[in-house]
């Protein structure tokens, strides 16, 4: 009888007397290309890091080329360049970045930007002209502040005027009179109003903020807006008009003025900072909002609160009559400014080389303040503000996906922000503590650091950028004097603040502090200010990492995020699918679908419950996601999830056949260890091989590593043990225990060592079998083979050796085995050597007869 087998790769999910013929116990560098066997090549060999240890962990591509990136002993270095024009390699070992106590999770890149991701921080570094400059984790918050400046101060002129009748030692006036004082101020509203105006200047109070705007336009670092007014902030704020009189009989009044006060804006630089970051940061916009209307039109009869007042001089009696506008009282004003939601920008500045610290400088406003709402409109983001920190990220279509985060509160706005004064500067130390209530329970955060140039005048307006807030406490400490204040904060209606206003509208003047100067400045310690969002994913804008909008957060079931993957052949430029990104979390697998317009991911979707814990690998591959459980290897194409491999392989047959064979020692890990596949996943590190579609798995501890077909699932082991893997969509590259860089989709042709261990064979169940020849079709023209066939009864049990042959020579196409030997129920057979690169064994051609009861047929 003639029987052909196939070898099937490494299977063991049937017990060793039930065993398929072909299935083997051990295969070592044979890979399975068109249903024939042949020796895995030698990777190519890049280079060796200057120093032991370097670890490969990522490889950034730029425009020069691919910039290898490895870690030692917390501290990362660019290792090595391979220039994009000719591949040759360039050895750099410069440091870029000391961890210290960080615990690197990742490390991802968009175009020349590099980004590390760490448990409470994210940082980057730009690759510019030939090395990387260390940007940090953001930019430093530009210190700055706002004061007015009186530019103009304009006069209303009111004409003489007679009363309807006199009025004798008046201490009021009639309705009728009144209210001609009342239309002239109401006049002279308008009027001096429109002259300000019309200089591009200001006359009641503003709000003013600023915020860095990035490349690509979107904004970060949102300022505390400010209040900025003249010391007498409703303007015009007094009229003050002489009486006619005949002694104490009143008749009228002369001719008076009522008076404006013209303010442009300045701005003082406390500090700044940006020399990193002029690549990143292209502009500084300045936003304020309009002028509050002090009145309603229907009210100008009742706006008026005036006095009287007699004054006795040299026998000369005089009546003064003062006024001061109350339209509407100053609660009603306050509430009006804390409801402004909008900020126009005013201007902006894109070359900040000539600023220094310790000077002011001139808002050129262009725009009149009443056509302001034609300006683009600042939309403040108090999360880029936070420092962020993620388990899990990924790069996807050019944005960067962050997920399990941990977030640390903002400490708070340095003092200087919140000056508005420019005389009098004293040199001081302070500290802002700012409470606040959350779900989580009271949080405190606490800003501290030290001011050149503080005014001890702060805006009516202090802020801090969580609703959350309710108090904040500021002291300041000069050499001569120390300062005090604390402020309730109310949440604002219409963003992500919390804000105090003086009701008089006036600069805050900080109380002096009952301790002395040469009281040390006791900093409080923040408090319960760092927290956890595990089931949150944030995408960042396109082609910008550092900016993660809020319409772009997304909640993903209630369990921990493990994990993100997408396939990585796009179905055309950038289009992934229906299904562009799966997330992995410890409540199952979810698809997200595609989102219209600003939005990435319209909906989601859960495929299954099974829990997707840290250490399951997930594995991206062209067009399906691989991933591991404890049941087994796994698959997603679409919303479809297939079971590939199980984990429920049996008990492995005796190995004792493979003592007694002289095998090369390089193969005796690989062909004899009897790890499990469920053993060997856990704890493994998974990459994949685009070229010849394969998984590479790799356990440091095992001298060999397991490779899985994904079409045919053909699995073998190598003899090659690699520490680490670096995989992503156009590299595969390993390092072994001595550190050397290889990259494994390039393979060079050399005599390779090779062995092949089939599990138990019976052609004919239960029954003996005397074998009487046995083909292999194999060739090779160069190498060394030694082949045996051995017999056994127990497919459990020992083996004994029937035939041994070697051959030395070139093999054309088949190498036969001939031999005389006792019926047995089960055979095994056994190949090793080292063979050229040309080896190839598509099957083994076997003839036997079946043995019943000791008999013939």
């Amino acid at each position: 009888m003639k029987s052909r087998i196939t070898f099937n790769g490494m299977n063991r999910y049937s017990p060793p007397n039930s065993a398929q013929p072909g299935d083997c116990t051990a295969i070592v560098n044979l890979r399975n290309q068109s249903n024939c066997l042949k020796p895995v090549g030698t990777p190519e060999y890049l280079y060796t890091p200057e120093k032991k240890n370097h670890w490969l962990v990522y490889v950034h591509i730029c425009y020069d080329g691919e910039h290898h990136i490895t870690e030692n002993e917390n501290t990362l270095y660019y290792e090595a360049l391979i220039k994009k024009e000719n591949g040759n390699i360039q050895k750099e070992s410069s440091l870029l970045f000391e961890l210290n106590d960080l615990q690197v999770l990742s490390i991802q890149s968009i175009g020349n930007t590099l980004i590390i991701i760490c448990t409470e921080s994210i940082y980057y570094l730009l690759y510019k002209e030939g090395k990387y400059i260390f940007l940090g984790e953001k930019p430093d918050i530009p210190e700055i502040s706002f004061f007015p400046y009186v530019e103009y101060t304009d006069a209303y002129f009111v004409s003489e005027y007679t009363f309807q009748h006199g009025y004798s030692n008046p201490t009021r006036l009639d309705t009728e009179d009144i209210n001609y004082y009342n239309d002239a101020y109401y006049n002279a509203f308008f009027q001096l109003q429109e002259k300000a105006w019309k200089r591009h200047y200001f006359i009641q109070p503003i709000l003013i903020r600023y915020a860095l705007t990035l490349y690509d336009g979107s904004r970060i670092f949102s300022s505390a807006p400010v209040m900025v007014s003249l010391p007498h902030p409703i303007q015009p704020y007094q009229m003050s008009i002489r009486l006619k009189n005949s002694n104490n009989l009143c008749l009228g009044s002369h001719e008076g003025q009522i008076i404006a006060g013209n303010y442009s804006l300045k701005y003082y630089i406390h500090q700044f900072n940006l020399n990193n970051w002029k690549d990143i940061v292209r502009s500084i916009d300045f936003f304020v909002s309009p002028e509050a209307t002090i009145f309603e039109p229907d009210q100008k009869q009742q706006g008026l609160k005036f006095t009287i007042e007699r004054t006795e001089e040299n026998e000369m009696i005089s009546f003064l009559l003062k006024g001061d506008i109350s339209f509407l009282d100053l609660k009603e004003i306050k509430k009006r400014y804390l409801q402004d939601s909008l900020f126009y920008k005013i201007a902006t500045i894109e070359d900040w080389s000539d600023w220094k610290e310790g000077e002011s400088y001139t808002i050129e406003n262009k725009i009149r303040p009443d056509l302001l709402i034609h300006e683009e409109v600042l939309s403040p983001d108090n999360t880029t503000l936070l420092s962020t920190g993620a388990h899990v990220s990924y790069i996807h279509n050019k944005r960067l996906h962050i997920a399990n985060l941990k977030k640390k509160l903002f400490p708070g706005f340095p003092l200087s922000l919140f000056n508005v004064g420019n005389k009098n500067a004293e040199t001081v130390s302070a500290y802002i503590c700012t409470y606040l209530k959350t779900e989580r329970g009271e949080c405190k955060v606490v800003w501290h650091g030290k001011s050149n140039y503080f005014f001890n005048q702060l805006s009516p307006l202090i802020s801090y950028p969580d609703s959350n807030a309710y108090k904040m406490e500021i002291v300041v400490k000069s050499e001569k004097t120390r300062y005090k204040g604390s402020f309730l904060l109310t949440a604002s209606e219409y963003e992500n603040r919390a804000d105090y206003l003086d009701e008089t509208l006036s600069a805050i003047t900080l109380e002096n502090d009952s301790l002395p100067a040469s009281t040390p400045l006791d900093i409080p310690l923040s408090e319960n200010d760092t927290y956890t969002q595990p089931n949150i994913l944030r995408v960042s804008e396109l082609e910008n990492p550092f900016v993660f909008p809020s319409e772009q957060t997304y909640t993903i079931s209630n369990g921990e995020i493990t994990g993100i993957a997408t396939i990585t052949a796009a179905l055309s430029e950038g289009q992934f699918g229906e299904f562009p990104l799966y997330v992995f979390t410890e409540e199952g697998i979810w698809a997200l679908q595609n989102g219209n317009g600003i939005v990435c991911y319209g909906a989601q979707h859960q495929l299954n419950r099974e829990p997707i814990l840290p250490e399951n690998p997930i594995v991206p591959l062209e067009d399906m996601i691989m991933f591991t459980t404890a049941k087994g290897l796994f698959i997603i194409r679409g919303s479809e999830i297939q079971q590939l491999l199980s984990f429920d392989e049996t008990a492995c047959e005796n190995n004792s056949p493979i003592d007694h064979h002289d095998i090369n020692s390089t193969l005796i890990p690989a062909t004899t260890d009897q790890t499990t596949l469920s053993q060997f996943i856990q704890g493994s590190i998974i990459a994949y091989n685009t070229i010849e579609k394969e998984l590479i798995c790799c356990r440091p501890d095992l001298k060999y590593s397991l490779i899985i077909h994904i079409s045919s699932l053909y699995m073998y082991r190598i003899s090659r043990q690699y520490s680490s893997l670096f995989y992503d969509a156009s590299h595969l590259l390993a390092q072994d225990a001595e550190g050397k860089v290889y990259d494994l989709q390039k393979e060079s042709a050399e005599i390779t060592p090779i062995a092949l261990v089939s599990r138990p064979i019976t052609l004919q169940s239960e029954d003996y079998q005397k074998w009487r020849e046995v083909f292999w079709r194999l060739s090779m023209s160069e190498g060394k083979l030694l082949l045996s066939l051995w017999g056994g009864n127990d497919a459990e049990g020992n083996f004994s050796k029937i035939c041994e042959i070697s051959s030395a020579s070139k093999i054309a196409g088949q190498l036969p085995m001939r031999f005389t030997g006792p019926a047995y129920k089960y055979f095994r057979l056994i190949l090793c050597g080292n063979v050229s690169s040309d080896f190839h064994l598509s099957s083994v051609d076997i003839y036997s007869e079946n043995i019943i009861s000791n008999r013939l047929r």
